[in-house]
């Protein structure tokens, strides 16, 4: 692939600078220089325009990128962002959204160099240029919210609903990566995230306890269900959670499991060993794709025809692609509490704590917990998410 694009690069010279009129760049993202291989950052003089390796500064910022030989693109992911930058325009897709670039891409010595108006535009960190230093700035980790997320709230949507919402208001940028509630407390301990979106109580205190977290702070919940075949084999339909697994278990029918500690997987642990009982067997299958979250669970249980717990929202989604269907529900058991946690700013002086707490504001004020009301109510008949913030049950008072 590499060959492939060293070619592509080589032929395409149509958008090359003039050389005369190139002076080098220095880059530093959050005070730490960028290192260049090959071709170096370039003010061009006659465009007054900095143009900087696009490779070397994604990296820099903690993306991965790609090349797409069919395409002609580069793509370029960045947390919650997918970026395309095809070589021949000024329009950059982000998340399928264009967003046009006053400059164009231009290739030296087979780099892709995007002009600096391209950090801000498409990569939401702030950027300075000194001309007088030769020095481009980028401010990354402080202009901006990262947060790790359990995948559900993703999935569903409602995680972008928010934070688009705040970024309307407020004109900061909030991104977030998903992945199960065990390993975005892990990845939450480094100090990379500004707060964790989790639902597993005993994981996140264990997180607070341990010193990487400040507190739990409530914002929202909905319900697990037990699914299963539309025949219903191990006839569970009706029964208590407790009755109904230890039937599947009797039955040995098809069980689904995530099987990787995120917070959909500890409370099946608990409901398990809430009932006596503990799975084994060939009936019992964990999983091996189970990181990928509850929707891509839910759909390999459809393809399986077996019984797993999920939640609520995530069934809502894909109900009309699935035949499984909910059998088991209602039981306080099954409610499941997401709750958001700031990460501990005293641990990581790097931790943007003033824009996590006010994220952590708007979610859980009367406005931020509306949104999560009406979430989708209107498409599937029932609410996704219940609000459950302090202050919004201080209002239903």
């Amino acid at each position: 692939m590499k060959k492939v694009l060293f070619v592509f690069l080589c032929c395409f010279m149509l958008m090359t600078l003039n050389v005369q009129a190139q002076q080098p760049v220095e880059v530093v993202v959050d005070n730490h220089p960028v290192v260049f291989t090959g071709q170096e950052a370039i003010y061009d003089d006659t465009q007054n325009v900095v143009f900087i390796p696009l490779h070397a500064v994604c990296e820099s910022l903690g993306a991965e990128v790609k090349w797409d030989d069919v395409a002609e693109k580069a793509i370029v992911k960045l947390m919650n962002k997918t970026v395309e930058v095809p070589i021949k325009d000024t329009q950059i897709t982000v998340n399928s959204k264009k967003v046009d670039l006053e400059n164009n891409i231009v290739v030296m010595n087979q780099r892709m160099m995007v002009p600096m108006e391209f950090i801000n535009k498409v990569l939401g960190s702030k950027v300075d240029w000194n001309k007088s230093e030769g020095l481009v700035s980028i401010f990354d980790r402080n202009s901006k919210i990262k947060m790790a997320s359990t995948i559900g709230p993703i999935d569903a949507g409602i995680v972008g609903t928010l934070a688009q919402k705040f970024e309307e208001k407020t004109d900061v940028n909030v991104e977030y990566l998903g992945a199960g509630t065990g390993k975005a407390l892990e990845m939450s301990k480094t100090g990379d995230f500004d707060l964790v979106m989790v639902h597993a109580k005993a994981l996140e205190e264990q997180f607070i306890a341990d010193g990487y977290g400040e507190e739990r702070i409530a914002v929202m919940y909905n319900d697990f269900v037990i699914i299963g075949p539309a025949n219903d084999p191990a006839e569970i339909k009706g029964r208590t959670v407790a009755d109904a697994l230890k039937k599947i278990m009797e039955n040995e029918i098809k069980f689904v499991s995530r099987g990787d500690n995120s917070g959909t997987h500890v409370k099946e642990m608990e409901l398990w060993e809430e009932a006596g009982l503990s799975p084994e067997g060939d009936w019992y299958i964990v999983w091996e794709g189970g990181s990928q979250g509850n929707s891509a669970t839910l759909k390999y249980t459809n393809e399986q025809q077996a019984y797993t717990m999920i939640d609520r929202a995530t069934y809502l989604a894909l109900k009309n692609e699935i035949t499984i269907i909910p059998l088991v529900e209602g039981e306080e058991a099954l409610l499941n509490f997401i709750s958001v946690i700031p990460v501990n700013p005293e641990r990581f002086s790097q931790v943007n704590h003033s824009l996590a707490m006010a994220f952590i504001e708007f979610m859980t004020s009367e406005e931020g917990q509306t949104i999560i009301r009406d979430f989708k109510k209107d498409i599937y008949g029932e609410p996704m998410f219940f609000p459950d913030s302090t202050e919004w049950k201080n209002l239903s008072r």
